[in-house]
């Protein structure tokens, strides 16, 4: 199910390829010649080099069995051996396919590599197709602009041994967008999303929809298009009709997947240490949907495009697009470390700062459509690592929810930010009534001590709890992003639920909306400990006031718990204060 999901469209005119004649690995014998096709510079041209078959290799009990080769010729002289980027290339002998270039050895020999059995790849086109249903049809007319109008209405709003270690069969990713923070937090958040940052993209999300590849055409896998990508490129190997398969090996290894397929425009091959050199290449337009990541490979299909989230997210005025291929495991993560990027990048700097920022999740995992939150974060250095924490819990809940897979149809994020410190402690809060009744409203004129500026005060209404006993009666003030000890003790009990999933699944995301904000202030009875005496005698006077109100045919008065006043500043520390309570 899902969310914004573009449709499958053929066109008549479009040329298509068939797949091409296999050899079996059963037939592939030592000393064999072959014929390796790829493309390696901005010409586009198709080039080839030699290939002499060397034996095969099994990485052990249950791994895939490899061709190994040695690449020779002109190209190979001129690139100083096999390239990151060929991956996915095809080998064929006497004209038979019977693989893709898939992995290089690491400080060794460059021209020799592995290949990938073709038979193996195919099998990736017979698992599952995660893609189910395409409710939202796109084509040419609406040019495939997924940012033509608001994406809402805000309204106010592998194994140990060492010869695996050796073998470079990963998908390096590539990154665009991402300035050195950005980087860092995204790959610490994905341990495996390593890779490098490359003018990747012109930061564009087009689609296009009569593209044709074959095989040795360039292609790229990404997770993430627009003014952020995360994607890597690499070599198609085989074209049946509109199913492609490609690289030889994964891309991130996920499995049943709907991520995008673009195509790739190479730039030039860049030699490097054995096994190191790369072919660089730009990630183009979006032109299809990868429904596999597998171990031999990825598979796709050409002009059907896969489900996504837009990103939106405005900094101080400067807005940034982007797409991400919904992926449960993934969109959380990745929509954080998009949000934490634009401001690290529009800040461009971890000096001591203020972030306001607030975020529209539109979803049908709350009633009327739309999670939002907005608060308040300071830090002496990096505050955008806190500033997107409510972001990620946001995404992380909506998307692990265990009853039922929820949609997310746009993500909008409005960030403010200045290099100043914007917090104040509180002094004092004093009623301005002498004494107060249960039930009834007392003003407190509460002083607050701003960082390095002039005391304020602010005046704020406390309505006394219905059931307070005469006397004193003592009052917490505090930070929202503060939690009295006393409550972050019981937090640590836990109470074992009747309740359904949904249901609590429900609960966590009302707890979101309703957690403290770190520029309110809350005020509360403080806690106290009662004796067993004290507590029957409070029920006691609760339905002494409950047979009150119904005698009077009226609904008792609901008082909050908390009474919660917006300040302009984060509150850093608690005060108490003292009423005189006076009897009902």
């Amino acid at each position: 199910m899902f969310r914004f999901l573009l449709l499958l469209i053929f066109f008549i005119h479009s040329t298509t390829f068939a797949m091409p004649p296999i050899m079996p690995l059963a037939e592939v014998q030592n000393g064999m010649d072959g014929t390796c096709y790829t493309v390696v510079d901005n010409s586009g041209a198709f080039e080839s080099f030699n290939v002499k078959i060397v034996g095969t290799i099994q990485n052990g009990k249950g791994s895939s069995t490899y061709i190994m080769a040695k690449a020779s010729g002109d190209l190979i002289n001129r690139t100083n051996g096999v390239l990151q980027g060929m991956s996915g290339s095809p080998v064929y002998v006497n004209g038979k396919l019977i693989g893709a270039l898939s992995a290089g050895f690491k400080e060794m020999d460059p021209t020799i590599f592995l290949i990938t059995p073709i038979e193996d790849m195919l099998k990736i086109w017979d698992l599952p197709d995660p893609l189910t249903i395409n409710p939202y049809e796109v084509n040419e007319e609406t040019d495939g602009e997924i940012f033509d109008e608001e994406i809402f209405d805000r309204g106010e709003l592998p194994a140990d041994d060492d010869a695996e270690k050796n073998i470079d069969e990963k998908s390096l990713l590539i990154y665009n967008g991402f300035d050195s923070a950005g980087l860092n937090f995204l790959q610490n958040t994905f341990p495996d999303f390593q890779g490098m940052a490359l003018a990747a993209n012109d930061g564009t999300s087009d689609l296009k929809y009569n593209a044709t590849l074959e095989g040795g055409s360039p292609l790229g896998v990404a997770v993430v298009c627009g003014d952020f990508l995360v994607g890597a490129t690499g070599t198609v190997t085989a074209v049946d009709g509109k199913k492609i398969l490609a690289f030889g090996h994964s891309f991130l290894h996920a499995g049943k997947v709907n991520f995008f397929m673009t195509d790739a425009n190479v730039v030039g091959p860049v030699a490097g240490a054995p096994g190191g050199g790369m072919k660089i290449a730009n990630v183009g337009s979006i032109i299809g949907r990868i429904n596999q990541d597998r171990e031999a490979g990825v598979s796709g299909v050409i002009g059907q495009f896969p489900p996504v989230v837009p990103i939106r997210v405005t900094v101080n005025g400067e807005t940034y697009n982007s797409l991400i291929a919904y992926n449960e495991n993934l969109v959380a993560k990745l929509g954080a470390a998009i949000a934490y990027t634009a401001l690290s990048r529009n800040a461009d700097s971890l000096e001591e700062s203020t972030v306001k920022i607030r975020f529209d999740i539109k979803t049908n995992a709350v009633e009327g459509g739309v999670l939002s939150r907005e608060n308040i974060f300071y830090s002496p250095t990096d505050v955008g690592q806190l500033a997107i924490t409510e972001l990620l819990s946001a995404l992380t809940l909506v998307t692990s929810n265990t009853t039922n897979e929820n949609d997310i149809s746009g993500i909008n994020v409005n960030i403010d930010y200045e290099f100043a410190r914007r917090t104040a402690s509180l002094v004092k809060a004093e009623p301005l009534q002498k004494s107060v009744k249960p039930g009834e409203t007392v003003v407190l004129k509460v002083t607050l001590q701003p960082y390095r500026k002039p005391a304020e005060e602010i005046f704020v209404k406390y309505t006394v709890p219905i059931t307070a006993r005469e006397g004193k009666f003592g009052l917490d003030l505090h930070g929202g992003g503060l939690v009295p000890v006393t409550q972050a003790q019981q937090a640590g009990v836990i109470v074992p639920s009747t309740k359904s999933p949904s249901e609590l699944y429900n609960e966590k995301i009302l707890a979101l909306l309703k957690t403290n904000k770190n520029n309110e202030l809350i005020i509360k009875p403080s806690a106290v400990t009662k004796t067993e005496k004290e507590l029957k005698e409070d029920i006691q006077r609760a339905q002494k006031l409950l047979a009150h109100f119904q005698k009077l045919g009226q609904k008792p008065p609901v008082i909050p718990a908390a009474t919660k006043v917006s300040t302009d500043y984060i509150i850093d520390n608690v005060v108490q204060c003292t009423l005189n309570v006076d009897k009902l």
